[in-house]
């Protein structure tokens, strides 16, 4: 199914050990960006929905995509957010500065090759080696169901640890500011 929100999961999971240097945004517009052919196909009724697109060099090229479009939403997002957070006297939510460069074609990235990589797990019209072979070696690893299981245990784990890590360092702060006055 395209714009499929499992696979967010990835990004959730690893965002806590990377906490500033990985930007879940980018990685969200890498998402929906890959679908786009498949939801025009669907839309069509082709029996094939994945194609160039669900491939290492469609991803590749996707991602320069992504790289030219991020840097603005994120900062624009991130903006917003901040607003809310302030509002609403969370200040540790904040998020301070821009996305970086690096940051943004890490995400743009892993993004579109993880996503060729899952999708590759459980949708046989799908060949990621293409046009230098037709094999799907991921087709089967997993199955269509634990694929899903596995991106919302991911997900789950990683908004978790990534909150308890904000929640843990604004208590240290908070801490530490009382021993200084």
């Amino acid at each position: 199914m395209p714009f499929t929100p499992f696979h967010m999961g990835a990004a959730l999971f690893i965002k806590p050990a990377l906490d500033r240097n990985f930007s879940v945004i980018t990685f969200g517009i890498a998402q929906v960006a890959m679908d786009i052919e498949p939801g025009v196909r669907m839309v069509l009724g082709t029996d094939v929905l994945h194609g160039a697109t669900h491939t290492i060099l469609g991803a590749l090229i996707i991602a320069v995509l992504v790289m030219l479009i991020a840097p603005g939403v994120c900062n624009c997002l991130l903006e917003k957010w901040n607003k809310e957070v302030i509002y609403y006297k969370k200040l540790w939510l904040l998020h301070s500065g821009a996305v970086s460069k690096t940051t943004i074609i890490m995400c743009a990235l892993f993004g579109t090759l993880s996503h060729v990589l899952l999708d590759s797990l459980m949708h046989h019209d799908i060949h990621p080696l293409s046009p230098f072979s037709q094999a799907n070696p991921c087709m089967g690893l997993i199955s269509h169901d634990g694929a899903y299981q596995a991106c919302m245990v991911a997900a789950i784990l990683g908004m978790a640890s990534w909150l308890a890590m904000k929640w843990a360092g604004h208590a240290r702060q908070a801490k530490g500011e009382k021993r200084g006055t």
